[in-house]
């Protein structure tokens, strides 16, 4: 039955319609459904995305910090009833042409989504996924590997020391060493004190070893069934189909059966509470303006739709750029140096709530910051917001659910993630998508001038479920945990006798055995070859004398790039140029200082930003063309008013407010020091490719950890000395940038939309000086190779360790087989080598064609020469030719899945633009894709040899860690040349 027939009540096999809806904003048409046998609830969004997602997802109520529903996540895809191997997740990775797989775990549910353009791919791993979920081995073996486990530090000695290991228990320490995680993770247990949200459903490394095995599987029996799923399709899929399918691989075996999932309300408080946690740093490090405090207040019930978006529009008001009164207030008042993480709306749980706090301040200035903040609401709650403010806020919220998004994940999952609550919580998957109707009743609504003002007093001033927390820095934190952790083992090994150490030994070797056995993996559905579409796909555009044009799909935005030529920046200049990039939307233009500026891009744009960037030659390792992308997008009204902006930014920086500079750069160096926790391994990854290629080198000065130091040295100058001659620097910076004859355009959006841009667009290239170059020589041609090892410490209880190898440009014949071999290393030997075996939580390989970098990189390792070793390992593997043709044609098919990955339709044109400027054109990238695709054992072995292991000396290590971890490896790493340095 066609959906356009479907109606409320009508039935497709078991399924009943609950609800049909047309979204014409999204051109999206919602199909809600119930499976009347088990109570699964399914919600299709059809529409003509060939980027097809589907996902089922449990609402998942943790009622202790052990981490099961996050351990169940990854053992359920260790194996299942259809599909006994040991790995099926990561074993489709490489048969499939996804474009998007993964599970994940929050604070109330659990999510098994994957996405293809590829129907027979999508079913394939449509059936992967409901029978691990549905039918998962649980194996015990698979619990102590992705869980935990009691292991000896050498597995067949059972004298050696005492360890707890496990990819779940590695990863949360590596997590919960991160302050910004552990600010939300400590707000969330005191905000929620009485329901799941107070604990972590991650789980917290003291309280995971609690967790046993027969717990886990009760947790899955309990909750694991299709009465307490959530069924989500997107895209151009047959409905009916679709649904044929999940009732045959999972839902006709069950019955429906009565669970209790439901997640009450948190009991309101009489009165507010204050209360003080801490982080670890490390000895010697200076605590001063390092703590964070923030205040929560408990909002709204996820089901309330309308206050749930007003509360919305509240905090962009508050909150949302440099001029909301909030935010203004917090960042000038000196009390700190940027916003907490974590500050804003946050309408995912049963109940929603607002955060607001300074980070980069101290404890004694916690009363000054709830005084400010509650002074600030004061005021305006009683002053109201001004009509313009309102209207650019719902401009925004208008900008943002209108928006076709896609680059990152899928868009049909980021239409999931939007929607997901007030389905799981309120039986409501529509309401979130319903644009033009609560864009209307906001707009009504905000016309009261006492609307926002009221919710304010509603809200935060008069609600006494508040939340003060202070997260200070604390040299004896780490090792508390670490002593705690001691002791628990200490417990255990007092525990064990003769017998129970051989059990041990048993295990861990039974696990070894396993580990290292090879898989039938007959039973798996793959893809062949011929699946793969051969030719590449090109985006068609126009071209004139200023630029591109891309006529794309983007449902009534506008996308503009203008990129600008770096080619002759004096050296001297160029480190300073992504800090130029992060000021210049922050600081004052043409007369207008920074908050006008502020508030003229609110109202106008949906995000303006600039950064610098690198296009390497597809033909030399060492030439490459330095550049900035202004890259700004607006909905087609707001094309004119967007422009003027430019034209000011353009033509008229202001960086002569030293306060100003002073705090945003306070803000950039918290944010970039924030970063590397998650980013551990891309740090250690640039640092050392820098010695290899002079892009490398320009790419870490700009955004490794060079740059970290720069904005930490520029944070301290002072504001009447040498402040004033960086701001000299910038200003200098933007007149020999912003030239005539350095722009290039590149504009995506509708046809229509293409036409009015023309003028503007004309008009604002004409207002831009026309500057000769300065004839300044490019760095690239002083630049030679010089491979080194370099350690940074940092205050981390893991490891990201790197190896990075110069190879070959893009154009040359071994790009495609090394590409090919990167996926090969990674899924066969690495994932094995360095997840399985070494308990990390990733082991990754990966070569950039575009820079001739060949990369090798563990993340939240619990070993670092461990994982050196295993490096070499890899190198031998390979040139040995370890592997068989079946291997290779799965990577083959995982090569493609990553080049063929869609992109959003301000994305497409994008990429391509940046295609065209570097010089990869159509038929490079088809060489590339033919390459790939007659890659055999031969080639793979040849470039293993020839540029691996014969570049083995002329590589380079990078190593982020703890200072505790560089120790315990000191001489081997002194041997090997280390430079360390501290972060």
């Amino acid at each position: 039955m066609p959906i356009s027939q479907l109606t409320a009540g009508s039935r497709l096999g078991n399924y009943c319609v609950v609800n049909t809806e047309r979204l014409a904003d999204l051109n999206l048409t919602a199909v809600v459904l119930r499976h009347e046998p088990t109570g699964a609830r399914l919600l299709h969004l059809a529409c003509d995305d060939p980027n097809k997602v589907f996902a089922v997802g449990f609402r998942t109520p943790p009622s202790d910090s052990t981490g099961i529903a996050h351990i169940l996540e990854h053992t359920v895809l260790c194996g299942s009833r259809n599909y006994p191997v040991r790995d099926p997740f990561f074993s489709m990775l490489k048969r499939s042409l996804n474009t998007f797989m993964n599970a994940m775990t929050a604070a109330d549910w659990t999510f098994y989504p994957v996405a293809s353009m590829n129907p027979k791919d999508l079913d394939n791993l449509m059936g992967i996924y409901l029978d691990a979920a549905f039918f998962p081995l649980l194996r015990e073996m698979d619990f102590h590997q992705e869980g935990h486990r009691l292991e000896f530090a050498e597995p067949d000695n059972p004298q050696a020391p005492l360890q707890i290991k496990g990819v779940v228990f590695n990863e949360m320490k590596g997590a919960m060493a991160d302050p910004s995680s552990l600010l939300g993770r400590q707000l969330n247990q005191a905000l929620f004190p009485d329901n799941c949200y107070g604990h972590n459903s991650g789980g917290e490394p003291l309280a995971i070893p609690d967790l046993t095995w027969e717990q886990l599987r009760d947790f899955h029996s309990r909750y694991y069934h299709p009465g307490n799923s959530w069924i989500f399709s997107y895209g151009d899929q047959p409905l009916e189909e679709l649904l044929q399918r999940v009732e045959e691989l999972a839902l006709r075996h069950f019955q429906a059966q009565p669970i209790d999932s439901q997640i009450p309300r948190q009991p309101r408080w009489s009165e507010p509470l204050q209360i003080e946690k801490t982080f670890p740093i490390d000895l010697g490090d200076d605590p001063g303006r390092r703590s964070m405090v923030q205040l929560a207040w408990l909002a709204c019930p996820i089901e309330d739709t309308f206050e749930r978006s007003a509360t919305s529009i509240l905090a962009n008001l508050l909150l949302g750029n440099p001029a909301a009164p909030l935010y203004q207030a917090l960042i000038e008042s000196g009390l700190g140096q940027n916003l907490c993480p974590g500050t804003g709306y946050h309408d995912d749980y049963r109940d929603t709530f607002i955060a607001a706090g300074l980070q980069g301040t101290d404890p004694e200035q916690t009363e000054q910051i709830v005084a400010l903040i509650e002074s600030t609401l004061q005021r305006v709650a009683s002053e109201g917001f001004p009509a313009e403010r309102i209207a650019a806020a719902l401009h925004q919220y208008e900008f943002s659910s209108r928006e076709v998004s896609g680059d990152q994940y899928p868009y049909g999952l980021s239409l999931l993630m939007r929607l997901l609550g007030p389905w799981l919580h309120a039986d409501d998957p529509l309401s979130s998508l319903r644009i033009g109707e609560n864009l209307e009743q906001l707009r009504q609504a905000s016309a009261d001038p006492d609307f926002f003002p009221a919710l304010i007093r509603k809200r935060l001033l008069n609600n006494p479920h508040r939340l003060t927390l202070l997260l200070r820095p604390d040299t004896d934190h780490a090792r508390r945990e670490e002593e705690a952790l001691a002791q628990r083992l200490r417990q255990s090994e007092q525990q064990l006798d003769a017998a129970a150490r051989t059990r041990l030994v048993e295990q861990a070797l039974a696990l070894q055995s396993s580990q290292e056995a090879s898989d039938d993996l007959s039973c798996l559905p793959t893809l062949e070859l011929s699946d793969i579409c051969r030719e590449e796909s090109v985006v068609s555009f126009e071209r004139d004398q200023t630029g591109y044009r891309f006529i794309q799909p983007t449902n009534g935005i506008s996308y503009l790039t203008v990129q600008f030529e770096l080619s002759d920046m004096p050296a001297d200049l160029l480190p300073y140029l992504p800090m130029f990039c992060a000021l210049l939307p922050q600081v004052g233009a043409a007369g207008h200082d920074y908050l006008e500026m502020s508030r003229r891009i609110t109202a106008t744009s949906g995000g303006l930003r600039f950064a610098p960037n690198l296009l390497e030659s597809p033909d030399d390792l060492d030439r490459f063309r330095a550049v900035v992308d202004l890259k700004v997008k607006a909905l087609d009204r707001n094309q004119a008013p967007m422009i003027e902006i430019l034209k000011d930014l353009l033509t008229a920086p202001d960086f002569t407010n030293l306060e100003r500079l002073q705090t945003v750069i306070a803000q950039i160096k918290m944010a970039m020091e924030n970063s590397i926790p998650g980013s551990g391994h891309s740090y250690a990854s640039r640092a050392a490719a820098a010695g290899l290629t002079p892009a490398a080198q320009l790419r870490e000065t700009w955004s490794g950890i060079s740059q970290i130091r720069l904005v930490q040295t520029a944070s301290k100058l002072d504001r009447e000395g040498k402040l004033a001659g960086l701001a000299e620097k910038l200003a200098a910076i933007g007149r020999l940038l912003f030239t005539r004859d350095r722009a290039f355009l590149a504009v995506t959006a509708e046809a229509e939309a293409q036409k009015l841009i023309t003028a503007p667009l004309n008009a604002l290239l004409d207002h831009l000086p026309t500057t000769a170059k300065t004839g300044v020589g490019s760095n690239q041609d002083n630049f030679s190779t010089a491979p080194a090892v370099v350690g940074w410490s940092h205050t981390l209880p893991v490891a990201y360790v790197t190896r990075v190898f110069r190879t070959i440009p893009y154009a040359h014949p071994d790009t495609a087989a090394l590409l090919v071999l990167s996926k090969l290393l990674r899924a066969n030997f690495l994932h094995r080598e360095i997840r399985e075996k070494g308990g990390a939580y990733g082991g990754l390989a990966g070569h950039s064609c575009d820079g001739g970098l060949f990369s090798l990189l563990s993340y939240r390792d619990p070993h670092l020469l461990r994982t050196l070793d295993v490096y070499r390992q890899a190198i031998d593997w390979a040139c040995q030719g370890s592997f068989d043709e079946e291997m290779i044609r799965e990577t083959i098919l995982a090569v493609f899945g990553e080049l063929d990955r869609p992109l959003s339709p301000g994305g497409r044109g994008y990429h391509e633009f940046i295609l065209q400027r570097q010089g990869v054109l159509p038929e490079l990238r088809q060489q590339l894709r033919e390459r790939v695709l007659s890659a055999d054992r031969n080639s793979l072995v040849k470039v293993a040899e020839q540029h691996l292991r014969q570049g083995w000396d002329q590589s380079s290590v990078g190593v982020v860690a703890g200072g505790e971890m560089f120790e315990q490896a000191r001489t081997q790493l002194q041997q090997m040349g280390m430079r360390l340095q501290r972060l």
